[in-house]
């Protein structure tokens, strides 16, 4: 069996995301529950799920599929980049919202941010912003992150799922596709998989290698 695990059963909701812990799941819980609105940042290292949490968090805010802001830290080039993706007409953003959304959505992926009129220009819209638009980065380099942008958020460190932690989604895999494995095979292939790299994305080719020996 040929099947391309990763793209067929990546979660699709929050309620499919694997927690690696009880922690992100209550910071994530905050802000669908309408406790929380200061920006999130998501880091940690490649393949924890951050760039998938930036997408599913203001989903389940919504609870419909919304509409976001995406760019790559990248692509912003300047200051005037930085006011542009915010919008410079503040009113407007603070009486209303896409589509009658609880927020605008702001996601900003692979956060690295070194200009120093830049950050400057970032802490203004944070704080401009504050309340109407919902700011979501993500970045494995959250030892460079100014503190002036860290301080106004809330920081979420994410960490390759345990074995154990992702044996069911796992397991659900093999139970949908009606394909018998042992439990201690599938587990011993995670764990294995773990120990040589800790990478969410490992345990989904694992899987595919345990579908093509089928």
């Amino acid at each position: 069996m040929f099947i391309n695990t990763a793209k067929k059963y990546s979660p699709q909701s929050l309620s499919d995301f694997i927690y690696p812990n009880a922690e992100a799941k209550d910071i994530v819980d905050s802000y669908v529950l309408g406790n929380e609105e200061r920006p999130l940042i998501l880091h940690g290292t490649n393949g924890t799920g951050k760039s998938l949490l930036q997408r599913l968090i203001p989903n389940a805010i919504e609870q419909s599929e919304a509409n976001l802001q995406i760019v790559k830290c990248a692509d912003l080039k300047s200051a005037d980049d930085i006011h542009d993706l915010y919008g410079r007409n503040k009113h407007f953003n603070r009486t209303f919202t896409i589509n009658g959304q609880r927020f605008n959505y702001i996601v900003i992926e692979e956060f690295l941010m070194t200009n120093t009129k830049m950050i400057d220009a970032l802490k203004i819209e944070l704080d401009e912003t504050l309340g109407t638009d919902l700011t979501i980065l993500s970045t494995n380099r959250f030892d460079k992150i100014d503190y002036g942008i860290e301080s106004r958020a809330l920081t979420l460190e994410l960490i390759p799922c345990e074995p154990h932690i992702f044996f069911p989604h796992a397991k659900k895999m093999f139970t949908t596709e009606q394909v018998d494995i042992d439990d201690a095979k599938l587990l011993k292939s995670l764990e294995v998989t773990y120990t040589l790299r800790r990478d969410n994305r490992k345990y989904y080719q694992a899987i595919d290698s345990l579908f093509r020996a089928v």
